[in-house]
């Protein structure tokens, strides 16, 4: 029993699903306007119950190929993730490479498709010293797996006008289903997870946009649904100079709330997130959920004299 408990350990996910798409699907790297981004994100989750989730990842992102009118490119990204939680530290820690390409589907650029792929290491551990055998001359056959992860996405983007857009993407992952087991004559595999992803931009007036997002996600008979909106204060002090504060709200059913806020100022990003917890936890963890910090910092083009068309981006 205590072999099948840690081999059920959830995948790393965070509650910001918008502060960097990337982690959400791999057809998001590198679509953005500018040419790399960089990005950390922390969560700790369940402070009040004893060794909490603690979970770190962070992105690199780089547009190797734009053509002049950035009706197509291709991108390559990285990513690092860790997480740790438990009295044995069950931790996962993985490093993915993904690849994506866009392309224009309009002649003025106002709708794009992309696709992306990505392929990883990983490896799942533990530490039995603090295990409570029945047998004390049992041992482990091994105290971690290592494996290789595989998954797929595919993103629409369509600007229909100055005040509306939309992100609609759908990504798959662990295709290959992995086997995570820690003993040698087993197999316990890593089912394929899906999800899909849809946001809005709309903007109201001149200072301020909402986000409305969603983020479905589901592997074999377990699912997380998370749907909110988002509010963005234009503070700009010049037209060329874009900044912006932003709060939302946002549900995971069964879950928790969601409360976030942050800065967009430069080439900066900052996003904090709040979960409350309101799901049959509540007696332990005392409605305390997990708190989320991220950063983003993009790498802008250079200024070019005869103006081409961005790439829309209503998230960000």
């Amino acid at each position: 029993m205590a072999m099948t408990h840690i081999a059920v350990g959830q995948d790393i996910h965070f509650s910001q699903a918008d502060l960097n798409p990337m982690l959400t699907n791999p057809a998001f790297t590198g679509f953005f306007e500018g040419r790399a981004r960089f990005s950390a994100i922390y969560r700790n989750q369940w402070a009040t119950v004893s060794h909490p989730y603690q979970t770190l990842a962070a992105t690199a992102e780089y547009g190797f190929y734009r053509n002049r009118y950035n009706s197509s490119g291709l991108n390559i990204g990285a990513m690092v993730s860790a997480d740790k939680a438990g009295t044995l530290g069950y931790g996962i820690a993985q490093a993915d490479i993904t690849l994506s390409f866009f392309k224009a589907l309009s002649q003025f650029n106002e709708n794009y498709l992309a696709i992306g792929v990505s392929t990883g290491y990983g490896q799942r551990r533990f530490d039995p010293s603090d295990a409570e055998m029945t047998d004390p001359d049992e041992v482990f056959q091994r105290t971690s797996q290592n494996y290789i992860d595989c998954g797929v996405g595919l993103l629409w983007s369509d600007q229909f006008s100055n005040a509306l857009g939309m992100q609609l993407g759908i990504a798959a992952y662990h295709l290959n289903r992995p086997n995570i087991s820690y003993l040698e004559l087993d197999s316990t595999f890593l089912e394929p997870k899906f999800n899909a992803y849809l946001n809005f931009s709309i903007l109201t007036n001149d200072r301020v946009t909402l986000v409305p997002t969603a983020l479905l996600q589901f592997q074999q008979q377990y699912s997380e649904f998370l749907y909110g909106i988002k509010a963005k204060f234009d503070i700009s002090r010049r037209a060329y100079d874009k900044s912006n504060i932003f709060a939302g709200v946002f549900f995971r059913q069964m879950d928790a709330i969601v409360v976030t806020a942050g800065l967009e100022y430069a080439n900066f990003v900052f996003g904090a997130g709040y979960d409350v917890n309101i799901s049959d936890l509540r007696p332990a963890s005392h409605t305390v959920g997990a708190v989320e910090l991220g950063i983003v910092y993009y790498v802008k083009e250079k200024k070019r004299v005869k103006k081409v068309k961005a790439i829309p981006c209503p998230v960000f």
